[in-house]
């Protein structure tokens, strides 16, 4: 068996949960443990895309509870894929590559079922795991490359609203960052001056009704068919957000390009001046930070502070890291929750986190 020792990053999130009376960890136990109302794995995949068959899907599959905190593992994945498999050889011009999709995978212990089982049996390959715990309203997080604390915020939203009895149409879950000890003092001693968000690239996508083919239906020998097309492209991703935000959705709405900004360099830059009047705006300002910036890039937030002095968008977020051993390629779960548990607890110790 093959072990290695990794460095994750391990991030702080607090559940804030409007309209209702129950902590997000009570909330999952009723929905997911052997007794929930989607104690079955199969009940709660949630389709990325409803409408598109090849998006995917995401799911809390495995869960325990481990020294009274709920950990479990959020998966992606898409049905059906295959993956490109590549035969090695030394005595050959090139390596030969085909495609193996999960049907076609063999495990030793299918040796010992029989073809009854074997043919109940379906495997898919998984994209990305995103492992978390819960403890009352207290969320830790490590993320994967395709799974961030959006999507699990993403996803929680829509199991809670599909099987949880404890939420109403207009209760709503945001996972909320915490600034460390050392920031919040900063804040609180220091007005702030601005606020900088970027740069940020802005992209254009397609419109799909924007496309126009013309041409000439009965061609002479002298006229050659004609094909017209005709592209406007919208801004799009984080940029677009931006520039919907600050100039309006009307505005952001009749805006057509003709060409597309994905080679044009174009990035928009956002600059909020602030002036603190009172000591609670200091906490106000902190509160909405903490909710509005939550899935922002650190590297995309800088704050000014009067007289000097700045705040990088890695501060506004307790994180860490921790080391956790891989077996054969896969974490060690039992390790990977202990050292989260010590994490969270160290918090807790130090008084950066408080349970009530």
């Amino acid at each position: 068996m093959l072990k290695q020792s990794r460095q994750k990053a391990i991030h702080y999130k607090r559940a804030a949960i409007a309209n209702c009376n129950a902590d997000l960890q009570s909330i999952l136990e009723s929905i997911i443990s052997a007794n929930g109302t989607a104690s079955k794995v199969g009940m709660r995949r949630e389709q990325i895309s409803p409408s598109d068959s090849a998006s995917g899907y995401r799911l809390i599959n495995r869960s325990n509870t481990y020294q009274t905190i709920l950990f479990g593992q959020l998966i992606l994945f898409e049905q059906g894929k295959s993956q490109a498999l590549m035969t090695i050889s030394d005595d050959v011009s090139f390596y030969d590559i085909n495609a193996i999709t999960s049907q076609q995978i063999k495990l030793d212990a299918d040796e010992n079922i029989s073809i009854e089982e074997k043919e109940k049996i379906k495997r898919e390959f998984i994209d990305s795991i995103l492992y978390f715990g819960v403890l009352k309203n207290h969320m830790i997080v490590i993320q994967s490359s395709s799974l961030r604390a959006r999507d699990l915020e993403t996803h929680l939203n829509w199991l809670i609203h599909s099987f949880g009895s404890s939420f109403s149409d207009d209760s709503i879950l945001i996972l909320k960052d915490k600034p460390t000890e050392e920031t919040i003092q900063k804040l609180e001693n220091n007005p702030v001056r601005k606020i900088n968000l970027g740069s940020v690239p802005v992209k254009s996508k397609t419109e799909s009704d924007s496309i126009q083919i013309t041409h000439t239906p009965t061609p002479s020998p002298t006229t050659s068919i004609q094909k017209v097309r005709k592209m406007k492209f919208m801004p799009t991703g984080k940029g677009g957000n931006i520039l919907k935000a600050a100039f309006g959705e009307q505005w952001f709405n009749e805006l057509r390009l003709e060409d597309s900004l994905d080679e044009s360099n174009l990035q928009v830059n956002l600059e909020i001046t602030y002036f603190r009047k009172t000591n609670k705006d200091g906490q106000l300002l902190m509160d909405t930070l903490a909710t509005s910036l939550r899935n922002m890039d650190e590297d995309d937030i800088e704050i000014s502070l009067q007289g000097g002095g700045t705040i990088k968008g890695g501060e506004l977020k307790l994180s860490g890291s921790i080391n956790v051993q891989y077996n054969n390629g896969l974490m060690d779960e039992n390790h990977l929750y202990l050292q989260m548990h010590k994490w969270l607890h160290s918090k807790i110790g130090s008084g950066e986190v408080a349970v009530k």
